[in-house]
């Protein structure tokens, strides 16, 4: 009577050979969407655990608040929020320049900008007339000392040796 059997077929190998670059086809595309989901994931882990380490740096409170550098330090690290990094740039302490090579900058005023978040010479080199008088004020600095002992263009000078 009837023979229906698949293999007799003339292009039966060619529809085989189809069906099994079809199904590796889309099997390649589903393996790679989900591999991109993971790293996506995992970047935006990656990207909030940097965040917090960042932010453990940052928070280098002295449980010993007794000495009056650290009450000072406290105070004026409660002030960062004020100065505008969209402007000046953003630092972290691993990219931090030895602040004291610009004159007028001794251990202690380090100390208070990287307080206040402020580690690098190209930092300083983009304060503007309202920056260094946020900045001034913040670090509770002599009036008018940044711009005598020229800080923006000492930072400037030292941001392109390095």
């Amino acid at each position: 009577m009837f023979e229906l059997n698949p293999l007799n077929l003339p292009d039966a190998q060619m529809q085989h050979v189809l069906m099994l670059v079809v199904a590796g086809v889309l099997g390649f595309i589903i393996g790679y969407v989900s591999r991109q989901n993971v790293i996506s994931q995992l970047e935006s882990e990656l990207t909030s655990v940097g965040h917090a380490v960042d932010d453990c740096q940052r928070a280098r409170l002295v449980p010993d608040a007794s000495n009056e550098e650290t009450i000072i330090l406290n105070r004026i690290r409660a002030r960062a929020g004020e100065v505008n990094f969209t402007r000046i740039g953003l630092a972290s302490v691993d990219e931090a320049d030895d602040l004291k090579d610009i004159v007028g900058i001794g251990p202690f005023l380090e100390r208070k900008l990287h307080a206040i978040d402020i580690y690098t010479f190209r930092q300083i080199a983009n304060f503007n007339q309202d920056d260094i008088e946020k900045v001034n004020d913040i670090i509770e600095f002599f009036p008018g000392r940044i711009e005598r002992d020229r800080w923006v263009s000492q930072a400037k000078e030292l941001a392109k040796k390095k």
